[in-house]
């Protein structure tokens, strides 16, 4: 592993900033004779030039940078994890000599490789089918198989929803056919030729590039956030509010596209004016109710703030009612959040008092706390069996050292009893000899008496 893979590999990684997915989807393997690469069979011998038993086939993929360092090394199976920089993944035995995937679950011929940076199109895409060798029929990586056949594809692909068939025949004995197809997809809410553009739409009103990942307003709404209302083309002294091709007067103005002055209107007339919204015309005026003004009576009154429309006011965060009298509770709600009851009321992807949390930015940030504690605990178990091994090596230690100790004493006193036993033994002797000897004196003594006597 040079410097080259290291430059080539953290120059593509841009955590959190890109994700996507490389897919693949087999389609159909083909061993009509049951045999491995090198053209023996893959269980149990042969009867009369045929395999008595099927293989055990399963599937492993490694997705990598372009490298020419390992590019011009023709090696047909990967042995290192670690050369799959894009990813790996490894199938369990997935059935016999001859396997239509198309007939199988999806989640079993859909292999999805993630990647969290930004993809720069080319990849080397390695395939190698193995025929299981492990007793209990349960692969994983690096147990014992034998290569059935392999495959590799260096192209340069980019982001996009159509699919690159790939079919591999080998024409040599074994007579091997494998077909799968492949592409690349963006994750969701990331755009561009290397799925780093993110995008979230803002507002109901618009939506994402799928090229680019830029924010797209729908038909008759603009704004940084799309939520502003594009008014008729012709109106003139008029506004829109929540709804595109409105166009609602200004005081003072009237008329279709709010091109007429009021005052020119009633000026210029000889007959009485039709007075909007329950206005009665008198002494050459429109007289209005409480809740509208105007020449024509034709704008409500909105206090606080509030915009007057055809039906209602348009109060401002913070206020409601029919004229925007009444003050809410509630302050200002972020993030298009609306104030009901005193409270405000969030979008999906928002949360808090306020709307003011981002919920993608918390997940992100428990991932990452989630990812930080695990290290933590690995590194915590890492340590107290560290700690455990050197106990339980001075324990050992030392009563290896006690059990000598103890053989040593035991060997001395041992010799200590033999030698009291010797001593023993000969101190008794040496008395018995005296007493005896002792006994042939006092005998001997008797006799002289005896004959002195007699004499």
């Amino acid at each position: 592993m040079n410097f080259y893979y290291f430059i080539v590999f953290f120059l593509h990684i841009q955590l959190c900033l890109s994700s996507g997915k490389f897919e693949i989807e087999l389609e159909r393997l083909i061993n009509r004779k049951g045999l491995n690469i090198n053209g023996t069979c893959c269980s149990g011998p042969d009867r009369f030039f045929t395999c008595i038993q099927p293989c055990k086939t399963f599937i492993r993929f490694c997705l990598r940078n372009q490298n020419p360092n390992l590019d011009n090394i023709n090696r047909p199976l990967i042995l290192n994890n670690q050369e799959c920089t894009y990813g790996f993944d490894e199938t369990p035995i997935l059935g016999g000599n001859n396997i239509d995937f198309t007939r199988l679950p999806k989640q079993v011929n859909l292999i999805v490789l993630p990647f969290k940076f930004s993809w720069m199109g080319d990849f080397v895409l390695h395939i190698d089918i193995f025929n299981d060798k492990t007793y209990d029929g349960q692969p994983y990586p690096g147990s014992v198989r034998e290569l059935i056949m392999s495959t590799t594809i260096r192209s340069i692909i980019y982001p996009n929803s159509s699919w690159h068939h790939s079919q591999t025949i080998d024409s040599s004995l074994t007579s091997h056919e494998f077909s799968f197809r492949y592409r690349v997809s963006c994750s969701t809410n990331f755009y561009g030729s290397q799925c780093s553009r993110f995008c979230s739409p803002l507002s109901i009103h618009s939506r994402c590039d799928t090229q680019t990942g830029d924010i797209i307003c729908q038909q008759g709404w603009t704004g940084i956030d799309c939520n502003k209302a594009i008014c008729r083309q012709d109106c003139q002294h008029g506004h829109c509010l929540n709804q595109p091709g409105q166009c609602i007067c200004h005081h003072g103005w009237t008329g279709i596209n709010c091109e007429i002055p009021i005052k020119h209107l009633i000026k210029n007339s000889n007959e009485n004016i039709n007075c909007k919204n329950g206005g009665k015309y008198l002494e050459s005026k429109c007289q209005c109710p409480l809740d509208f003004q105007g020449l024509l009576c034709e704008e409500r009154i909105c206090l606080n703030g509030g915009l007057s429309s055809l039906e209602k006011c348009i109060c401002p965060p913070g206020y409601q009612g029919k004229q925007c009298e009444i003050e809410l509770k509630c302050p200002i709600c972020r993030n298009n959040g609306r104030c009901e009851d005193n409270k405000c009321i969030c979008s999906k992807e928002f949360i808090g008092q306020y709307c003011e949390i981002d919920i993608r930015l918390i997940q992100k940030k428990e991932q990452k706390i989630f990812t930080f504690e695990f290290i933590i605990i690995l590194l915590f178990i890492i340590i107290f069996l560290i700690i455990l091994i050197i106990i339980t090596y001075l324990f050992y230690k030392y009563y290896n050292q006690r059990q000598k100790q103890i053989k040593q004493i035991k060997e001395i006193t041992l010799e200590k009893i033999w030698t009291i036993e010797s001593s023993s033994t000969n101190i008794f002797k040496e008395s018995n000899d005296k007493l005896l000897e002792k006994k042939d004196i006092n005998l001997k003594l008797k006799q002289i008496d005896i004959q002195a006597s007699l004499v």
